[in-house]
């Protein structure tokens, strides 16, 4: 029941940090990728897209998203890439740590008509609650980036509807790639990744816009 609580509360919570720092342009330290890299921050497509969503109901989700936390791009490539220029990702599956260093997670059901989503590829095992800042989320800027293979869904954004229970582990986010995290995922590995529960039935997608209020103005 506590963790219950504690997860409900990660679902609405909304980070403090107001005013970021904006970060230098200097490109040195990242990798050219040539003119097809051209929308991407130094064209290095680790740093995602230049752009960022502005149209509803991703925009909302950027409002305090300080991309590079802070750091020239050379400066946060050396600080959280491995030596073979590939992200490293946080121990434990990302989940928040307590203080022995063990995950704080849980199992637990989705239950049907729960609307989750996902930043990235529909072969990964993550989801998070619907429409959560990108900020809480805790990712690389990379997962912005637009899937050439799948360009019906801008900036590798998927929504998804649960049809039936749905069993995952979740828990709130640990702090990483200069992101405050502690937002609530989801891991669904035990049954599956996305791309398998949709085929098993447990998810639907959906479109973006199913985010977006249509409730009129009232008596306004």
């Amino acid at each position: 029941m506590l963790l219950s609580l504690i997860l409900a509360s990660f679902l609405w919570l909304s980070t403090a940090s107001a005013f970021p720092t904006a970060a230098s342009c200097d490109c040195t330290g990242t990798r050219n990728g040539g003119a097809e890299s051209a929308p991407y921050i130094c064209r290095d497509s680790r740093l995602g897209p230049r752009v960022l969503p502005r149209r509803l109901p991703l925009g909302t989700l950027m409002a305090d998203y300080n991309r590079l936390g802070g750091l020239p791009p050379g400066a946060f490539l050396q600080k959280w890439t491995d030596e073979q220029g590939d992200y490293k990702y946080p121990p434990q599956n990302g989940f928040q740590l307590d203080e022995r260093g063990n995950a704080i997670n849980g199992t637990m059901l989705l239950e049907p008509e729960t609307l989750v989503d996902r930043f990235g590829s529909e072969y990964g095992s993550f989801i998070s609650a619907a429409a959560a800042p990108y900020s809480q989320r805790a990712l690389p800027p990379s997962n912005l980036a637009t899937n050439p293979d799948a360009p019906d869904f801008p900036f590798n954004y998927h929504v998804y509807r649960v049809l039936k229970p749905l069993p995952v582990v979740g828990g709130p986010i640990a702090p990483w790639f200069g992101q405050p995290g502690l937002g609530a995922q989801f891991y669904t590995g035990g049954v599956g990744n996305i791309m398998a529960l949709i085929e098993k039935g447990y998810l639907k997608k959906e479109k973006a816009s199913v985010l977006i209020s249509k409730k009129g103005k009232g008596c306004a």
